[in-house]
């Protein structure tokens, strides 16, 4: 009788513990864009992640999760990370694709390759509207 009650709360734990850590921005300074954080880490015990990507989109409203409908500004791939391994002081840098002109919601998310595709693992919203 146990492991009839064991196996469906095993199908709704999320083992994807792959997270943005402390604080994160991003600065737009002509045709180049950086992106800047402290912490992207593993917080799973063991295995390793797929590949990452940190990815920089504008939206016309705050995202909340879930699907995400803008304009991919930027993105850059990351190697997987071990199981309670991080990546600390993150930078990254190159060139902003433009939305068309207006003011944007901009969210950098952490995404990550499962089953032939990029999920989104976690996000950060910024605070205020930008106006391209």
């Amino acid at each position: 009788m146990k492991k009839l009650i064991l196996l469906p709360i095993l199908a709704f734990l999320n083992l994807e513990a792959q997270n943005f850590s402390g604080s994160w921005g991003y600065k737009i300074d002509g045709d180049e864009i950086t992106v800047y954080g402290d912490k992207i880490q593993n917080q799973n015990n063991g295995g390793r992640t797929g590949t990452l990507k940190i990815a920089v989109f504008a939206t016309n409203y705050p995202y909340s999760g879930g699907y995400i409908n803008g304009y991919n500004l930027f993105e850059r791939t990351l190697e997987p990370l071990e199981g309670g391994y991080y990546y600390y002081d993150v930078s990254k840098s190159g060139w902003c694709t433009y939305p068309p002109s207006g003011r944007y919601s901009i969210t950098i998310l952490l995404m990550e390759y499962i089953s032939y595709d990029y999920k989104i693992v976690d996000y950060i919203t910024m605070d205020r509207y930008t106006s391209f």
